[in-house]
């Protein structure tokens, strides 16, 4: 059984899919679309895809995020889950990211919700997000199982683990950042319970 907050219903792509796939948006966003509604629904999800990636987290805490907020170098959260307030460090490449989507999104207020609904009476919603991004991993043919906002999440959690040589250490640090209980609990969130079954099967 899944721990506490474990999701079973999504799947990590590999970094090379996501960086890809966030290429294919921008170029997209900017050679192919007119319409300006489409281009600020691309660029904030370009911004949604990127964020969550790059820094591990969850879609309910990247909704909040406010322009202010992203002017500096880093940022800090108050988890919506946990209350626990959490320092995010923006990755340079992450910065050009934001920095062409700005472009787009701009002009708007430095203390207003990046993510806004079109109808400006608050940010959209988890579920809307969730179908978004479903459409946009069909249509840019990325292959996920249940793609949904936690795919972003432990995406970042696959990258942390595959960037610091599989290590335990790297489970630990993950298992902080995700607020998990046990190392164990990560493992099975990031999909490598279910690499190591597969692996033995392999080995036969």
């Amino acid at each position: 059984m899944a721990g506490k907050g474990v999701s079973t219903e999504s799947s990590p792509i590999d970094w090379e899919q996501f960086q890809n796939l966030i290429t294919r948006m921008i170029y997209d966003l900017d050679n192919k679309i007119t319409n300006q509604d489409q281009k600020v629904s691309k660029a904030k999800f370009i911004m949604i895809i990127s964020i969550g990636s790059y820094c591990g987290l969850r879609i309910s805490d990247i909704l909040q995020i406010k322009w202010i907020d992203l002017s500096d170098d880093c940022f800090e959260v108050i988890e919506k889950k946990t209350g626990k307030k959490r320092k995010v460090t923006i990755n340079e490449d992450l910065k050009l990211i934001i920095a062409k989507c700005k472009s787009v999104l701009l002009p708007m207020m430095l203390d207003q919700h990046i993510f806004q609904n079109k109808y400006g009476t608050g940010t959209i919603t988890i579920q809307y997000v969730n179908r978004q991004l479903k459409a946009i991993f069909s249509k840019y043919k990325i292959n996920s199982k249940k793609v949904s906002s936690h795919t972003l999440r432990k995406t970042f959690g696959l990258r942390v683990f595959e960037k610091n040589y599989k290590s335990e250490e790297a489970l630990i640090t993950l298992s902080h950042i995700f607020n998990h209980s046990s190392t164990a609990i990560t493992r099975r969130y990031i999909g490598l319970q279910a690499e190591k079954i597969q692996n033995v099967y392999l080995s036969l």
